[in-house]
């Protein structure tokens, strides 16, 4: 029986280690990405503004749509914040990439939106985002480089007003 109990500490210790990847206050590195052109280009002013990052499965397009929604109503201007979307083609292989790219065009017509593209899940990988292979992630960087936000997944009510109050403070 003490060698199971050794064997659960010893689970028990490794999740807690690996638990920082991808969570607050994990330092981030450059990423290249796609733009609408399908050049390769570093994620845009990463370590120059603040970013708010929509990191989107696209088999997930009803994910966080209300906060989406709201952001196309309240869009964050300023020198300190940038906002954009980056797409996780990968995500979704039995989509193909051109209805993927129709159904970005959609989403930011009427809107000043940059969308980017992740054909590898380069931005997940590089970043050891858990859980964002698989849904409509929201992650918040400081020009530090440091992750402030993350949640992969539907966004609570609380977790909506999180991420306001981060855009409010860096605002100024």
């Amino acid at each position: 029986m003490k060698s199971w109990t050794k064997w659960y500490v010893w689970g028990a210790m490794m999740c807690f280690a690996f638990r920082g990847f991808g969570q607050i206050g994990e330092k981030v590195g450059p990423v290249r990405v796609l733009n609408m052109n399908n050049q390769s280009v570093a994620l845009p002013m990463l370590g120059q503004k603040n970013l708010l990052i929509f990191y989107a499965d696209p088999s997930r397009p009803r994910q966080n749509k209300e906060f989406r929604n709201y952001m196309k109503q309240h869009p964050v201007y300023g020198s300190n914040i940038d906002l954009y979307g980056v797409v996780n083609m990968a995500a979704a292989p039995l989509i193909p990439d051109a209805v993927i790219r129709k159904m970005v065009k959609k989403e930011v017509k009427g809107t000043d939106g940059q969308v980017y593209f992740d054909p590898n899940e380069t931005l997940s990988t590089a970043w050891r985002l858990p859980g964002a292979n698989n849904n409509f992630t929201i992650i918040f960087v400081n020009k530090d480089l440091v992750i402030e936000f993350y949640k992969a997944g539907q966004l609570t009510s609380g977790e909506q007003e999180q991420i306001l109050q981060l855009l409010r403070k860096y605002e100024k």
